[in-house]
Parts: structure tokens; C-alpha cells; sequence
């Protein structure tokens, strides 16, 4: 397979308004994207913030009301979906039910008229590569659901595109089967070297799948980055809790240093050495992220409030902490041998200043 770059440049979709004299609905507003050879791509964001819009008007089932998709450096707008060098794995499948596996891998294949013996060594591969061997003769509705994901992976695959696309392909499955196939879907990605572009709302999926994650709200995109970027490294509080779990406090900036800290009040309290670059001058408000896991509850720390929750979680014990009028989430790692708090009691909250982040 030959894998090439995906660009799009200032993509929009807008829809007309039902409502007599309404402004138009905008689904894309105005994205430009640079997605690399090979490269794994995930567009993450809520139900409505036009990631599988996106995702269609590259496949050609949606036309942009304005902007370009180039792949591989040539315009692919004007072209219809059978001409544009791409493959989509649908949530649903569609597959065919009347047709076995190897029939429906080899579908398009024949539309495109290979010659039999061409199209037999192909199937032969790919049912190879997707661990389909020894089901060829069975029909989809005789496959689980994981087999049924393989056999449209298979089917898109086959086709050698330079683009893969994914809408939501695991959607229908249960949450075991889901991790496993989100890791083949991966390996066999890497293993062929495609590009693809990934759509889900499910936040483990897009971190453990992908190579840069799109963040997308409302039509727009909030950050592009890496997993670790994303989680760690936050632009706004959508992006913050949208991946993960995140605390929010609010603060005053009181300080900047030229080492890309920061120093925060919160609470009366003064936090030095914050990372971020948060948009505020000092003086005024700033937001600081903490994830769940960056604090620890104890008889001492920064902050005492009252346990609201204690739950054990097997891995962690889940605690929330009222303190101030704020909620405060803690995942207490590897509880087994440590203290555990109960609902009731008074707890201090401690936290690792070098995992926050202010924005």
C-alpha cells in the first residue's frame, strides 16, 4: 500500500436552517488539518461537534459548502467516493448477509474486474493479515461481532487505498472486545503503514489508538496534539475534561517566571512552580488542572475538606473531597496498604505541583 498525506484546508458544512428564515446550521466551521503518511489520527469530540461530518465529506458522502481535502497533493472534492483513494470501515459493518467472507472481502475487487487469480492472492493475504483464516466459507450472521469487524476491515484493506477511514467502528461491541480489537485495529495499521483517520466520543480509545489526537467542539477544532499532550498538556477547560478525568480550581496569577512557571493562588493558599502558560495577566483569574491521580488524601497536605465519597475501585480507591465549595476527585493509587478514608471524614488534600497545569 502506498500511504499519503491528507491535508484539508479551511473546510466548512453548513446545512440550511428547517426554520423559515433561519441562519444556516454549521456543522465544520473553517478546519485546516495536516495529517501525515501513516500516520493514525483520531477526530475525538461529543455527539454533534462535526468529527463524523469531517470524516464523510473526506470519504465523499458529504460535500463541504467551502474549503479543500487534498490527498497525496491533488484535490479529491470534485471526485466521487469510488475515485477517491480512500476506504471507510463503517460502524455498522455493512456487510453483506447473503454473501460469505470471502465474497464480501472480494466485492469491490470485482467491480474494479481483477482477474480472479489476482483477486484470490489478495483475499488470501489480507484474510491472513486480520486473522479471518479457515471462516472464508461462512456467512457474516454466523460471526461475532469482533469477527463481523475484521471481515469490513478486510474488505477496506483490500482495496490498498491511501486512506483509511473509521466511523466509529467499535461502537457495537462489548467493552472487552472493544480493547481488543482497538489494538489490533492498531497493529494491523501500523503493520500495513496506512493513513488513517479514526472518529469516536470514547476517550480511551482516541489515547490508545492514535498518534495525534484532534480535539473538536462545535464545529471547531480546540487542540491537536499527541495523547500525552492532550492529557497532560490541556489548551481549555473543554479539552480538559473531555480526556480524562480533570479538577478544575480557580485562581489568581500571581506571579510569571521565565522558566515557564508560574505561581497561582488558590484558596488562600500560594502554589509555586506551576507549569503553563495560561492567556491571563498577573493579577487576574487562571484555571489550574489537576487529574485525579496527581493528588493523594491524607492526614496532612494543602487543603482539608470533608470525604464525600469512598469507593474502592481495585486499583484505587475513588474519593470526593468538598473543600471550599469545590468537588474534588482523587484516585488514591494501589489502596491495599494505605489508610482509607471514610465518608465523613475530615481529609487533607496533597498534590504534585509538577502535574498541574495552569491555563
Amino acid at each position: 500500500m502506498d500511504p499519503k498525506d491528507l491535508r484539508i484546508f479551511h473546510l466548512s458544512k453548513k446545512y440550511p436552517n428547517r426554520k423559515k428564515g433561519g441562519s444556516p446550521v454549521v456543522a465544520v466551521d473553517d478546519i485546516s488539518l495536516d495529517i501525515k503518511p501513516g500516520e493514525f489520527v483520531t477526530l475525538l469530540g461529543p455527539s454533534g461537534c462535526g468529527k463524523t461530518t469531517t470524516l464523510r465529506m473526506i470519504a465523499g458522502f458529504e460535500r463541504p459548502t467551502s474549503g479543500d481535502i487534498l490527498v497525496g497533493g491533488k484535490s479529491i472534492c470534485s471526485l466521487p467516493p469510488n475515485k477517491r483513494d480512500t476506504s471507510m470501515v463503517f460502524q455498522t459493518y455493512a456487510l453483506f448477509p447473503n454473501l460469505n467472507v470471502y465474497d464480501n472481502i472480494a466485492y469491490g475487487l470485482r467491480i474494479k474486474k481483477l482477474p480472479p487469480e489476482v483477486i484470490s492472492q489478495k483475499i488470501k493475504d489480507i484474510i491472513q493479515l486480520v486473522g479471518l483464516l479457515g471462516l472464508e466459507d461462512r456467512h457474516t450472521n454466523e460471526l461475532s461481532g469482533g469477527q463481523q469487524q475484521r471481515v469490513a476491515l478486510a474488505r477496506a484493506l483490500v482495496m490498498e487505498p491511501s486512506v483509511l477511514l473509521f466511523d466509529e467502528p467499535l461502537s457495537n461491541l462489548d467493552a472487552k472486545l472493544r480493547i481488543q480489537m482497538r489494538t489490533e485495529i492498531r497493529k494491523i495499521q501500523r503493520t500495513v503503514g496506512i493513513t488513517a483517520v479514526y472518529v469516536t466520543h470514547d476517550q480511551a480509545e482516541a489515547m490508545s489508538m492514535s498518534d495525534r489526537i484532534i480535539v473538536m467542539n462545535n464545529g471547531k477544532i480546540t487542540q491537536v496534539g499527541t495523547p500525552k499532550e492532550i492529557y497532560y498538556h490541556p489548551v481549555n477547560e473543554f479539552t480538559a475534561n473531555f480526556i480524562g478525568t480533570a479538577n478544575v480550581l480557580r485562581g489568581t496569577l500571581l506571579a510569571r517566571h521565565e522558566n515557564g512557571v508560574v505561581d497561582v493562588e488558590v484558596m488562600g493558599k500560594r502554589i509555586n512552580g506551576v507549569q503553563g502558560v495560561p492567556a491571563c495577566k498577573v493579577g487576574e483569574e487562571c484555571s489550574l488542572v489537576i487529574r485525579p491521580e496527581a493528588c493523594s488524601v491524607g492526614d496532612s497536605g494543602i487543603f482539608e475538606g470533608e470525604v464525600r465519597l469512598s469507593t474502592f475501585m481495585g486499583e484505587y480507591q475513588l474519593y470526593e473531597i468538598y473543600l471550599g465549595g469545590n468537588t474534588f476527585i482523587v484516585h488514591e493509587n494501589n489502596p491495599k496498604n494505605k489508610i482509607i478514608k471514610n465518608i465523613g471524614d475530615r481529609a487533607f488534600l496533597s498534590l504534585d505541583i509538577p502535574d498541574i497545569h495552569a491555563i
